[in-house]
């Protein structure tokens, strides 16, 4: 029976477009995401609107703190304009990385390689604080040392598994009880999601939070608690 239901699903594939199964992706991705925090004991019961409500939710508990904000996947610098706006320490610093080529492989049947590149152009902010770092994490990461903070707030926004792991295993050591860990893209199963859940599985002596989601479980944020 299951293999005449495959051969079944098989025949209707030759005539379905490549949006439609994107679409058809998208709903097991928000089914397993929705599965996955509460296999994890994350309430969602209450989310916010959108991501400006997680940044400033997660600003207001950082105070006057000297904050060292890392964001990966840059882009045309929105999150990081709103993050320099809500990060109050003038010590505290945002760094950016960032290729500016876009992506480094083909993430969905619609968005492949090259998507969000800018051309090469770096975003342009007025904030002192504000560091960009051009390449690919796995380059750029190996050589950078993160400055002396109080708390960090990581932003992954990377979109692509590989990317997302990249981060996560370099940075592994500077993730400490109160850091924040934030995802643009989290109800991918196949990728931020996928990530974190490996991340989590290697230290399941570590323990977090679930600080803010918004209606589709897309932008999270978590702590590091113990």
């Amino acid at each position: 029976m299951q293999r005449v239901f495959k051969t079944w699903l098989t025949r209707i594939g030759a005539h379905v477009s490549a949006r439609a199964i994107h679409r058809v992706n998208a709903a097991l991705n928000y089914l397993e995401v929705g599965r996955w925090m509460a296999a994890q004991g994350f309430d969602t019961s209450r989310r916010v609107i959108d991501r400006h409500e997680i940044y400033a939710q997660i600003a207001s508990e950082l105070g006057e703190q000297r904050v060292l904000y890392l964001e990966f996947g840059v882009h045309r610098g929105e999150s990081m304009r709103m993050w320099s706006q809500l990060l109050r320490h003038p010590d505290s610093q945002l760094h950016g990385f960032d290729s500016f080529e876009g992506l480094p492989e083909d993430w969905t049947v619609i968005d492949g390689k090259g998507t969000f590149s800018t051309g090469g152009a770096e975003p342009v902010l007025s904030d002192r604080r504000v560091r960009f770092f051009r390449g690919w994490f796995a380059d750029t990461l190996p050589g950078y040392t993160p400055p002396a903070h109080e708390r960090l707030v990581l932003h992954l926004d990377a979109d692509l598994y590989s990317s997302t792991k990249t981060v996560l295993d370099a940075l592994e050591r500077e993730i400490v009880p109160g850091s924040f860990v934030l995802f643009d893209e989290f109800s991918d199963r196949l990728h931020e999601l996928r990530a974190f859940d490996e991340f989590l599985r290697a230290h399941p002596q570590w323990c977090f939070r679930l600080v803010a989601a918004d209606q589709i479980l897309a932008r999270v944020a978590f702590e590091r608690v113990s």
